[in-house]
């Protein structure tokens, strides 16, 4: 049995969609599924390592940070208005363009989602930010770097999981801080 040297694009691309999906199965795995109910009730006193993760509720989580206050505090309005961005931006009706597209946070349900944003466990952002570097990774190293067409798509694929990954990471770090911070923030 030999194993070749070099890989096709394609099957690369295969491999690494496979991974993926390797990824997404085993980190579902650990998830409680939302029909079935936890523990039956001759079970409910006993101890358990398990430990189901509260409901965030964004307002009151608002309100408990002092964001408002925060943002108050450090004058974040005020210095909008004396560098003229509100007016410039009244000016070129930047905001009665968003004012159009409100109805379009209601249809895409923009609150729902970052209800639910919340309440995800930071873990699952980082452990798919950590999957699609393992992913770009495997993909760098399995790809050769005999054309300038593979390094171009060497270079490309790396810009894209660096654009999901930040994103991915940032997303669990706020997350589990308004999750967890008890203590007003400051700006």
């Amino acid at each position: 049995c030999s194993i070749p040297r070099t890989l096709s694009f394609s099957t690369m691309f295969k491999i690494a969609a496979l991974a993926l999906l390797c990824f997404s199965a085993t980190a579902s795995a650990f998830t409680a599924p939302a029909s079935l109910p936890l523990r039956s009730s001759v079970r409910a006193n006993a101890a358990t390592p398990v430990k189901m993760q509260q409901q965030v509720d964004l307002l009151e989580r608002v309100e408990t940070l002092k964001v408002l206050t925060a943002v108050s505090k450090a004058g974040l309005l005020s210095k909008a208005e004396k560098a003229g961005l509100l007016s410039t931006l009244e000016k070129q009706g930047a905001l009665s363009q968003v004012e159009k597209l409100l109805p379009l946070a209601d249809d895409f349900r923009v609150i729902s989602l970052t209800k639910t944003i919340v309440n995800t466990a930071p873990s699952t952002f980082y452990f798919g930010a950590f999957a699609v570097a393992l992913a770009e990774a495997g993909l760098i190293a399995a790809v050769p770097d005999d054309s300038g067409a593979a390094v171009a798509a060497q270079v490309v694929t790396g810009l894209l999981a660096a654009t999901a990954v930040v994103p991915l990471v940032a997303t669990g770090a706020l997350s589990g801080y308004i999750q967890q911070a008890n203590t007003p923030i400051e700006l």
